[in-house]
C-alpha cells in the first residue's frame, strides 16, 4: 500500500482517504471518530481530506475504534509513517496548534501565496535575527522556547527554495518597514533580505507607501493560498488570538479584490526595491558609531 516515492501532499491525501473508507466500513460517524480522540469534528474532517497531519498514537487509536487488525493495520501505519516523513514540523508538535498546522500545510501545497501585511514583515520573509527580536519582544517565554520558535519559522522558509516553489506575491505597507524590530543592524539585514528575495524569480514584493493613502485592505493582514491541485483558494486572516480560515467563494473574492486594490496602489517591483535599498542605507547610517541603536522615529512620539 505504501510507496516511498509518493510526495508528502499525496501521502497525506492517500492516508486520509484510507481512514475515511475504514471509518465508513466500520459504520462509524465522523463525530464518533472525533470524539474518540477528543478532537473537534472539523479536525477529523481535515485529516480525512489530507489537510492535517496525523500522529502515530492518534492513528492507532482510530484503528482500534475501527477494529482494524494486521496485516491491514500495519499497512495503514506504514502510510502514517510515510506521510509523517514529509511532515517536517512533527518534531515541533508542541508549538503547532491545529490552526498553525493548517497554515503549514497550505504553504506546503500552495502554487501561489498572496500576502498583505500592514504591520510587520511576513514570517516567510523574516531574517533569523528579526524573528528573534520580534518573538522576545511580544512573548515572555524562556530563550530556549524562543529559539525553537525561531528555528521553526526559518524552516518554513525552505519552501521558497525548493524545485516547485510557490509564487509569492506580497504587498507590504511602509509602516511595516518603518516599525523597528531590534536595532538598526537587524533592520538593515531585514531590508537587504527583502531586496534579495524581490530580485529572485518567483517572489514579488510591492511596497505600499504612505502617500498612496488607504486601500481596501488597509489595516488587515491576510494570506490567500492557491493550491497546486486546483482546489479553491483559502484565505487566512490574522486575528488577535488565533488564525481564521475561509474558503467560501464570496469571502475569498472579497479578499482577492482587496489585495488587488492594494497592489494597484503600491509601487512597482523596481521602485519597491529602490525604496528598500534607501531604507537599508539609512539603517546603516543610523547604526554607525552608536553601538547599533534602534532606528529613529519617523515622526514625533
Amino acid at each position: 500500500m505504501a510507496r516511498k516515492d509518493v510526495p508528502a501532499i499525496a501521502g497525506r491525501r492517500q492516508l486520509g482517504a484510507t481512514l475515511a473508507r475504514l471509518r465508513r466500513q466500520a459504520r462509524r460517524t465522523l463525530e464518533e471518530a472525533a470524539g474518540h480522540l477528543d478532537w473537534p469534528v472539523e479536525m477529523a474532517d481535515r485529516v480525512e481530506n489530507g489537510q492535517a497531519a496525523l500522529r502515530m498514537a492518534e492513528a492507532r487509536a482510530l484503528l482500534d475504534l475501527y477494529a482494524i487488525a494486521d496485516p491491514l493495520r500495519e499497512e495503514v501505519l506504514a502510510l502514517v509513517r510515510q506521510a509523517g516523513s514529509g511532515t517536517w514540523w512533527l518534531s515541533y508538535g508542541d508549538l503547532v496548534d491545529p490552526g498553525f498546522e493548517r497554515q503549514l500545510i497550505l504553504e506546503d501545497e500552495a502554487r501561489t501565496i498572496r500576502v498583505h501585511q500592514p504591520n510587520l514583515v511576513p514570517g516567510l520573509l523574516q531574517t533569523e535575527r528579526y524573528a528573534w527580536e520580534l518573538m522576545t519582544t511580544v512573548t515572555d517565554q524562556q530563550p530556549e522556547a524562543v529559539r525553537r520558535r525561531v528555528d521553526l519559522r526559518i524552516l518554513r522558509q525552505r519552501i521558497l527554495g525548493r524545485p516547485q516553489a510557490p509564487r509569492v506575491d506580497v504587498v507590504l505597507d511602509e509602516a511595516a518597514l518603518r516599525r523597528p524590530v531590534g536595532d538598526a543592524a537587524v533592520m538593515r539585514e531585514q531590508y537587504e533580505r527583502l531586496m534579495r528575495l524581490s530580485a529572485a524569480a518567483g517572489t514579488r514584493i510591492a511596497i505600499l507607501p504612505f502617500p498612496a493613502g488607504p486601500s481596501r485592505a488597509s489595516g488587515h493582514g491576510f494570506h490567500i493560498f492557491s493550491p497546486r491541485n486546483g482546489e479553491p483558494d483559502v484565505v487566512q486572516l490574522e486575528l488577535l488570538d488565533r488564525e481564521y480560515f475561509t474558503e467560501t467563494a464570496e469571502e475569498v473574492g472579497h479578499y482577492r479584490a482587496a489585495f488587488e486594490h492594494a497592489r494597484a496602489r503600491a509601487m512597482g517591483v523596481g521602485d519597491s526595491r529602490a525604496f528598500l535599498a534607501a531604507l537599508a542605507a539609512s539603517a546603516g547610517t543610523a547604526g554607525e558609531g552608536n553601538g547599533g541603536e534602534r532606528l529613529p522615529r519617523t515622526h514625533p512620539a
